[in-house]
Parts: C-alpha cells; structure tokens; sequence
C-alpha cells in the first residue's frame, strides 16, 4: 500500500554532539520558511545540557521534540541512531529534513534518504568548515556563523577593568534594528524611505544587551526589537 505524503511536516536531525545550540536555534529559524507546518526535532535530548535556553527550547510550541534510542555504544552512536530515526520518519511520508552537524559522516545520511525515485528535499546546516562532500548530499546548505563575534569582543573589553578605561569617555556604538514601516509610519514621516532604524547607544547599555542576548539566546535585534514592543505598550 502506498503511504501517505506529509507535505505539512519537516523533520528535523540535530547532531547534539558536534553542533552547538545556537546552531540549533539558528536552524529552527530558517525552518520557518516552511510555516504553518509540523516541526519533529529528533535527537538524544536526554544528553542536553541543563540550561534555561534548552528549557525554553523544549517549550515551543508546534514543535515535537523526538527522543532517538542509541541501540549501540562507542563514537558513532548517534550517527546510527539518528539514521534509524531519519528511515522511520521517511517511511512515514516526510519529504523535507533538515540535517545539523558538522560531522561529515552525515553525508551518508542524506544519500540514503535520497537513494530513490522519491522528492526527498533536504537542507543542510553547518560551518564554513564543512566538507565538499557534505555540502554535496545536500540539496540546499546554510553555513552557519557563530552570532556576535565584534559583540563578544566588546564584552570582554568592557570587562577590563582598568583605570585607563574608567577614565575615558564613554564610546557610542551604532545599533540597527529593523522595524516595519506601516501605514502610521508612513504619514507621520511622509520622507521615509527606509524600514531601517539606526540609534546610538553607550557602550555600557550596548554590553547589558549584548550579555542578555546571550544569556537567553537570541539575536540582539529580536531583543532590542521586543524591548521597544514592551515599552510602547505602557
């Protein structure tokens, strides 16, 4: 008998392993071109780290967070269990994955779930230092990079402490946030070309959102985006 095609579901292999959770956070991001949809997230999430963000994560709603079974131990442990997991989910009728890692060992993943006349379409996740090999089994490959590198080092200067430091003037970064440039927006500012919203801000403040974006694991325009929303409602 002929199975029945998912069309509204995308599932998604996370290599909890050799793939950090902002890349994770990263991929379910672009995952939502495929919205509204069934998101299934399979992975060993038993073997998360105890954090807010993974708390949070687990909390989403739309998505199915799939536990794998590891039915052998040693290195490559996942690897077969997410293959097993990705074989089940294709035999269910899902079409559309997304595989995340930076393992090139999932490239035999992907060629497998492509080995027939079926429209397997996946999109791969990974580093700059993905192999040809990997980005080859794929039909489509973000490259992912690690978020806020220039804010990173920002932090980690404000944290020196030093006298020459407590005694110079405070330094303004830019900041760009975009906003949706609405009807309203239109007739206040007829001149306005742009979505784009440039402020300037101490570096002190600049730092405090920086470390709270961090902290719960989103982008700094989402935050700044959500704090404007927040104090607009008052």
């Amino acid at each position: 008998m002929k199975r029945k095609i998912q069309e509204d579901t995308v599932a998604v292999l996370y290599d909890i392993e050799n793939a950090p959770f902002e890349m994770l956070n990263y991929a379910l991001g672009k995952a939502q071109r495929y919205l509204p949809c069934k998101m299934i997230a399979a992975s060993d999430w038993e073997k998360r780290p105890q954090k807010k963000c993974w708390n949070r994560l687990m909390q989403r709603p739309g998505y199915t967070f799939l536990q794998v079974e590891r039915k052998v131990n040693g290195k490559n442990s996942l690897d077969y269990a997410l293959f097993d997991t990705a074989v089940r989910l294709k035999n269910k009728g899902i079409l559309k994955f997304i595989i995340i890692t930076t393992d090139s060992d999932f490239a035999k993943i992907a060629k497998t779930l492509k080995s027939d006349d079926e429209p397997v379409y996946i999109v791969g996740v990974g580093t700059e230092q993905a192999s040809q090999v990997l980005r080859a089994a794929y039909d489509e490959f973000i490259c992912y990079s690690p978020p806020g590198k220039a804010a990173a080092n920002i932090v980690a200067a404000a944290g020196k402490k030093t006298v020459l430091a407590e005694k110079a003037e405070p330094v303004k970064v830019q900041l760009k946030v975009d906003v949706p440039l609405g009807a309203v927006v239109s007739e206040i500012l007829p001149s306005a070309k742009s979505s784009n919203l440039q402020v300037s801000l101490p570096k002190s403040l600049y730092r405090d959102l920086c470390q709270r974006a961090q902290s719960e694991s989103v982008g700094l325009d989402q935050l700044v985006t959500y704090i404007l929303a927040r104090g607009l409602e008052k």
